[in-house]
């Protein structure tokens, strides 16, 4: 069942930047700065009251956030919901007819098990099913 939002995934082309015009647009400052995906993203986390911002600049050419800032520019990329059971919540989606970018969640930014659902399937805008921490 989904329980929550968890965050809004921000693609950016320079993470440090998109940290100082957080820092002198909104007064935003991020809680945590790190690599993820084998050194392929730099994440920053920024909380806003209980969810948060997660900027991500992707720092290889093999990456779909790579291919995502290629194709749209830096913007939202992703919704992140989550759900106390991801597997029974995908075999609940697929039978909506809803397709997601892999077979089996896989480990995240955060720790958790995650997977992204295919765009086309919901509504144009991808959303990330996020295992509770």
């Amino acid at each position: 069942m989904i329980k929550r939002l968890g965050h809004v995934g921000i693609v950016v082309e320079d993470l440090e930047e998109s940290l100082r015009l957080y820092k002198r647009v909104f007064h935003l400052k991020a809680r945590a700065i790190k690599d993820a995906m084998d050194g392929k993203l730099r994440i920053a986390f920024i909380p806003v009251g209980d969810e948060e911002i997660e900027l991500i600049q992707p720092l290889t050419h093999d990456s779909s956030f790579t291919e995502f800032l290629k194709t749209h520019g830096q913007g939202i990329h992703h919704i992140a919901l989550i759900t106390d059971t991801i597997d029974a919540e995908m075999d609940r989606m697929k039978t909506e007819g809803v397709a997601f970018n892999a077979q089996k969640p896989r480990v995240g930014a955060h720790g958790v098990e995650i997977i992204f659902t295919q765009p086309e399937t919901t509504g144009g805008i991808t959303h990330e099913l996020c295992a509770e921490h």
